[in-house]
Formats: structure tokens, sequence, C-alpha cells
């Protein structure tokens, strides 16, 4: 198989298909990124995994913060984290202090403690492979009555009806700014080649601005009906998941994707896809009144953009000027090449 997230057919076939059928729990692993369950009390509690197998100073930092943005998706606050990481034989223990360090840094961002996980040497990898749980709790329930079909709320589902056209697609941050961080650091040398050191700091500290924890607070606050975090795949993939998991149809201004002058300059540099790179800190929402939305998100220093709309079809419609191209099923990841 492919490197990267297993394709959404084979998802389907090896993995949803067995939970449907040979469990007799329901699950909810088809239409979040984050489980949960509920206790006597109606608390809802949220789990979200991140797998993270970059070679990168700082891989337990973006583990452990993409881990808790789907936490943050869901209406949850984090509140502990596990981290698992198994090691190449080839690894020396100043990569591991390393690893934990930036996992740390993490943990005391987001005011959680990583309060368990597992470490091993294993010749069953040939890179080190950082596993991080957040567990947390739901504080802003998203609004019922606005969701798919496919999202089940408060232990029950919403009535059958699929996101009704014509609702905004809002987009905060800018694409590609968890990878273009990590291509500063990792081909730091081939880059210096071309750009000019400030522009690969610049880059850098885009790292800073991975958590999307402020952005989905305010969003949720302000009625946004579905939220999804822009993660490996990029905004293309995170676009035809939040259609697929919506039920419906979408129609985007590719022009409207904010980015980066820093990530237009790396990814045109390194031959790389800045709409299928990694894209941790940025948020597609779908909301009945981008505007208001928007200026919701900016009045607190976010900043955020209406890229397209839903339709009530199924195509999911990229458009570049006159041109128009139709979505692909998500691909592996942009960073996966480097």
């Amino acid at each position: 198989m492919r490197i990267g997230k297993v394709t959404e057919s084979v998802l389907k076939r090896s993995v949803l298909k067995i939970i449907k059928s040979d469990s007799n729990k329901e699950s909810a692993a088809a239409k979040s990124d984050c489980a949960y369950s509920i206790d006597e009390n109606g608390q809802k509690t949220l789990s979200s995994v991140a797998v993270f197998t970059v070679n990168s100073a700082d891989a337990g930092y973006y583990a452990v913060h993409n881990a808790a943005n789907n936490i943050f998706c869901m209406g949850g606050i984090p509140t502990m984290a596990v981290i698992s990481i198994l090691l190449p034989e080839t690894a020396e223990e100043a990569e591991l202090k390393k690893i934990m360090k930036s996992a740390v840094r993490a943990a005391n961002d987001l005011n959680i403690a990583i309060d368990g996980g597992h470490t091993e040497v294993s010749l069953a990898v040939n890179k080190v492979v950082i596993t991080v749980t957040v567990v947390g709790k739901e504080v802003f329930p998203i609004k019922e009555g606005v969701l798919s079909k496919d999202i089940a709320c408060d232990n029950k589902k919403i009535p059958s009806t699929r996101v009704r056209k014509d609702f905004d697609i809002v987009m905060t941050k800018w694409t590609g700014l968890e990878g273009t961080a990590i291509l500063a650091e990792i081909c730091r040398e081939k880059l210096a080649e071309r750009l000019p050191d400030y522009m690969l700091r610049q880059a850098e500290e885009f790292k800073e601005r991975i958590s999307v924890k402020n952005d989905s607070q305010l969003a949720i606050e302000a009625g946004a009906c579905y939220l999804h975090d822009v993660s490996m795949g990029g905004i293309f993939a995170a676009l035809w998941e939040i259609a697929q998991r919506a039920g419906c149809g979408l129609e985007v201004d590719l022009k409207k994707i904010p980015i980066k002058q820093e990530t237009i300059e790396i990814t045109n540099y390194l031959g790389i896809n800045p709409y299928q790179l990694v894209s941790g800190g940025s948020l597609l929402m779908l909301t009945a009144d981008g505007e208001a939305m928007v200026r919701v998100l900016e009045k607190e220093g976010i900043a955020a953009s209406i890229i397209g709309i839903t339709t009530d079809k199924n195509d999911r419609i990229i458009k570049n000027d006159d041109e128009i191209r139709y979505l692909d099923k998500p691909q592996a990841d942009e960073i996966c090449r480097v």
C-alpha cells in the first residue's frame, strides 16, 4: 500500500466495515477524528490519537498538538496525554530526550500533563514512531440540528438531514503552516542555497501557531456547525473529508485559500504541492454566515477567510479563475516525499 494514511476505500473495506459488522456497539469511527464516551451524568469524555514519524527535532511537540487539535474541534478541552515512542536500534538516547522535551513543551502549552506511555527500542521500525493519545472533556457543545446525518451528538443521532447548500466554508490562518515549519527545519541546508536566512527563521516559527484551541472555541460559540482541523493531506484532503462527513458538495475558490509567502517560496523550490501539505494550525468550518464568523475571529486576532460554499450536489469543485477541477480523494501528504 502507499505511504501515508490508507485510502478511503481501504478504510471503509478493512476497518469501518468490520467495526460495523462485528461490534455490538455503535462506533463514531467514521464520523470524527475524535472518539467519545458519555458517563452517567451526561458528561462527554473525548479522546484522540496522532502518529508522527517525521524526523524533526520538534516531533513530540507536533504529535501532542495534532492530537489535541482533534479534541478542540469537538468542543473539548484536553486534560491529559499518553505518549508511546518506538525507536529504531540505531537511535541515540539524546534523540529520545529531545523528543520528550518537545512533547513536554506542547503539554505545557496546553496546560496538561503527560500521564503515561511506553518507550521501546524495536527492530520493527527503522525510524522513530511517536503515538500520542490525548484525552479531554467536552466544554463547548456544538449546536444540534444543523449537522449532517453522519454526526452523532449526545448519544443520539441528528435527524436524517444533510448540511444544506449555501453554507459558507471558512478557513483560519494559512494553508501549509505546519509543513512549512517542518520543511524549513529538515531541508534547511538545501533551502539556504536559494532562500534568505530570515525567511527560513520565520518559516520555522510557524510551529508556534499550530494549535486551533482559540479558533475552535470562538467558532463554536459563534455558531459554526461543523469543524475540522487541516492536518495530514493538507487543505485538499480536509475539504474532501469535511464534505464526505457533512454529506454535501463544495465549490471552493483556489485563490481565496490563504497561503504565506514563505510557504510559496519553500514549496516551489522543493517541488511540493502546498495544498497537499500537512497544515496543523488551520481550521475549516461550515457556517450559515461566513462574514459574521470572519469578523468574530479577526476581532480576536485570528486570520480567517471565506474560501467557498457548500452545495446540494456531490461534486467537490476547486475553481481557479476559469479553470475547474474536481477534487480527488485524499492523497498521501507531500511531507512523506521528503
